[in-house]
């Protein structure tokens, strides 16, 4: 994991560090954020120092003194804060510090959970943070944000990671890096595990943690279908709001993620019915919900690193109507149709309802992505802007 430089190594230092913002990296528990905090290099502040709240000597200096951190250490250092949204006043304690020595220190705050969920209260940190969300590791991943292709859609495409390894391991470094299904199995028991046990403890105060366990077991058959809170709340026998504020926390702790439906300029849309997805997409069933698990993941990924490091503003949706065609995901660049894209994992004809919204939405690219290489298509005279490409061609040219 020492030797993997991630995406986001460049951008930071750049783009927040060195005017002077301080830099949130939130994102999954393990997907290797204090790896990449300690790996990143400054030339306004060449020296790094580490701090945990897990560790009882810094969190007592944290709780009691504060300046203490910033006075013990040479100025153009740079201060990495790992998981202090547990402490309840670290909003305000950070601002405080910040407003004094901003012209002294960088300032990396990282942690597993959503660092904008503790955002909602108490003083505002407005204008003084840059966020970056840090996603599992991605087919084509190089140590920068490649940018969002224009013309060709291959213009940046180049493969990093074996395919059958990433869909079958997932992206998280530890499991994909050992190259193992039965110890990726067990790293996936142990993750679920902490993450249920300690860090939805940390989050929130649930009282049936089991029950919550449960809900992540049933939301991996779920994943990239449209989510029944109704069914889910049968099988849990509680209430439609208890499985909602559940889901929330589980997002809150980057297990899974929710993707809504794209109704403007869309007749007879569905407008509130979102399918969901888990950042780990290896657990989802394997074949087709696990491709479509793995595209989305990508796409997310893409779509947050260019919003955050400033190329423009990119969403993710799927599209569908009351008439049941479906596309299985959306991308709008300002606002504008940029690329839609159905998944299939060995279908070459093109689906009736890709064609149909291609006609209804023009965005600037139409794909239908498919497992094997050898059913890719250019397009054709009746589609002359849809293509059948193969899903690693595809990948390799995201983030």
């Amino acid at each position: 994991m020492n030797d993997i430089s991630r995406y986001l190594s460049q951008i930071i230092p750049a783009d927040a560090l060195d005017s002077g913002k301080i830099a949130f990296i939130n994102g999954p528990r393990q997907v290797g954020k204090t790896t990449l905090a300690q790996q990143i290099k400054s030339k306004k502040y060449p020296n790094s120092h580490y701090f945990n709240f897990d560790d009882d000597e810094f969190k007592k200096i944290w709780i009691q003194s504060p300046k203490d951190i910033f006075k013990n250490y040479d100025k153009k250092s740079l201060l990495i804060f790992d998981e202090i949204h547990k402490d309840r006043k670290w909003k305000n304690k950070i601002k405080g510090l910040y407003d004094i020595y901003k012209n002294d220190y960088g300032i990396i705050i990282t942690g597993s959970a959503r660092l904008d969920y503790y955002r909602k209260s108490g003083d505002s940190l407005q204008g003084r943070y840059l966020p970056y969300q840090l996603h599992p590791i991605s087919l084509g991943e190089e140590s920068y944000i490649k940018p969002p292709p224009q013309k060709d859609w291959e213009e940046n495409a180049k493969v990093k990671y074996d395919y059958e390894d990433l869909l079958n391991l997932g992206g998280f470094p530890e499991p994909l890096l050992t190259m193992s299904q039965e110890k990726a199995l067990r790293w996936k028991r142990l993750y679920r595990e902490r993450m249920i046990h300690e860090d939805l403890r940390d989050l929130h105060q649930v009282r049936d943690i089991q029950q919550v366990d449960s809900l992540a077991l049933l939301l991996q058959d779920r994943a990239g279908s449209q989510l029944s809170y109704e069914s889910l709340r049968q099988d849990l026998s509680v209430s439609f709001e208890t499985v909602q504020r559940w889901i929330a926390s589980l997002e809150a702790l980057f297990y899974c993620y929710r993707i809504k439906p794209y109704s403007k300029n869309i007749k007879n849309s569905i407008k509130k019915e979102p399918k969901l997805y888990l950042y780990d997409w290896a657990l989802a069933p394997k074949g087709e919900a696990r491709l479509e698990n793995m595209v989305a993941s990508h796409l997310l990924k893409s779509c947050d690193a260019w919003t955050q490091s400033a190329m423009g503003e990119y969403e993710l949706f799927y599209v569908r109507d009351k008439q049941k065609r479906e596309v299985d995901f959306f991308i709008t660049e300002n606002k504008k149709a940029y690329a839609l894209i159905e998944v299939k994992s060995s279908d070459s004809k093109p689906s009736e309802a890709l064609k149909y919204y291609q006609q209804q939405l023009k965005p600037k690219f139409c794909f239908q992505i498919v497992e094997n290489e050898s059913l890719e298509k250019k397009p054709s005279l009746a589609n002359p802007n849809l293509r059948i490409m193969s899903v690693k061609k595809f990948l390799s040219a995201l983030v």
